[in-house]
C-alpha cells in the first residue's frame, strides 16, 4: 500500500490513516525511525519488535534450563573465582 506524506517546515510527518491502521500504529505510539539509505526511513514500534522476540524465545527454548547451559557454568566460576581473590 503506497501513500503521500508531507514533511512539513518543523520536519513532522504525518503518517496516512491507512498507513496506521495497515501497520496498527495508534496515537501516541513510541516509533524507533532509521534511515536505510537517501531518500528511505523506516519506522518501527520497539514495544511489537520484543513482544515477538520474547514469544520467538519462548517456542525455542522449550525445555531450556539455566542451570544446564554451559555459560552458566562459566559464569559460576568466575563468581567463585572473584570470592576468592576478595579474601
Amino acid at each position: 500500500m503506497d501513500e503521500t506524506a508531507v514533511v512539513d517546515e518543523k520536519g513532522r510527518l504525518v503518517l496516512p490513516k491507512r498507513i496506521r491502521d495497515e501497520a496498527q500504529i495508534r496515537a501516541r505510539s513510541k516509533l524507533v525511525i532509521r534511515a536505510i539509505g537517501e531518500g528511505r526511513i523506516e519506522l518501527f514500534d520497539p514495544d511489537l519488535l520484543m513482544r515477538r522476540a520474547q514469544d520467538l524465545g519462548s517456542r525455542k527454548l522449550v525445555g531450556w534450563q539455566e542451570e544446564h547451559h554451559e555459560a552458566s557454568e562459566v559464569l559460576k566460576e568466575l563468581a567463585g573465582s572473584r570470592a576468592d581473590e576478595d579474601h
